[in-house]
């Protein structure tokens, strides 16, 4: 979403059209303003414009199409061209706006650790960035403080992908060179999978899943066929097959 945001805005003008105010965090741009360019820090997509920085959060439903099918409308974002429309089915994402000299405070406030893409990082950096922690290795994954933008489905991928037990205590693993290999080779995949001009979340109606175990309880395991099995971790549901990864 944030290469397509990209390529839309180009340079601006920029300008927004609330729908739901519910969506604003900070004070509404009333003005229309060139943009200055558009990165991606962690989950959050920034849209910086000559004064101000838009921080957009998707989180489990948001997303920003040109065409709109359909969905429920939160903002569009309008440029000298075809508008750009946020959908949120759920209105769980966020639009926070703020003076664009306090965005390297707020990204900083968030205490994000570092990028595990689009680079290839090792497995010395994997082992490093979960080094002291003392719970499961898939939660950990998703620890922001140490590694940025995994989500629960990339770790629960990742995981199975690696031969991994979600549950196994990070201080036990030594996969750490599996876990690196398939990090990289799982985020680049679902990138270029929903490379494209929107983005489909797996429990949208119609949507096909495409991941290997993540919502596949009870489905056969496509390595070894045992039934994939669902937990809870942290509050979040964790997918694995218990034979390939000796859960």
């Amino acid at each position: 979403m944030t290469r397509n945001l990209r390529d839309w805005l180009g340079e601006g003008p920029l300008s927004l059209e609330l729908v739901d105010p519910r969506l604003l965090q900070g004070e509404r741009p009333f003005d229309a303003q060139p943009v200055r360019r558009v990165f991606r820090r962690a989950k959050y997509c920034i849209v910086e414009r000559e004064d101000d920085a838009w921080v957009l959060h998707f989180r489990m439903t948001g997303k920003v199409v040109l065409e709109r099918p359909g969905g429920k409308l939160r903002a569009r974002l309008l440029t000298s061209g075809t508008p750009v429309h946020f959908l949120d089915a759920r209105c769980l994402g966020e639009l926070r706006v703020l003076p664009r000299a306090d965005l390297e405070a707020h990204l900083e406030s968030k205490n994000l650790g570092p990028e595990p893409f689009p680079e290839r990082q090792s497995a010395a950096w994997w082992s490093q960035q979960l080094q002291g922690l003392r719970g499961a290795i898939k939660p950990a994954l998703m620890r922001q403080d140490r590694i940025a933008g995994l989500g629960n489905i990339a770790a629960s991928e990742i995981c199975f992908r690696a031969g991994v037990d979600p549950s196994k205590p990070v201080h036990q693993v030594q996969a750490w060179e599996r876990i690196a290999h398939e990090a990289w080779s799982f985020l680049h995949h679902v990138v270029d999978q929903e490379s494209g001009p929107e983005i489909h979340y797996v429990n949208e109606v119609g949507s096909t899943n495409p991941f290997q175990v993540y919502g596949r309880e009870g489905e056969a395991c496509p390595r070894c066929g045992a039934e994939i099995q669902r937990f809870v971790q942290s509050s979040r549901s964790t997918f694995a097959c218990p034979r390939c990864q000796g859960t």
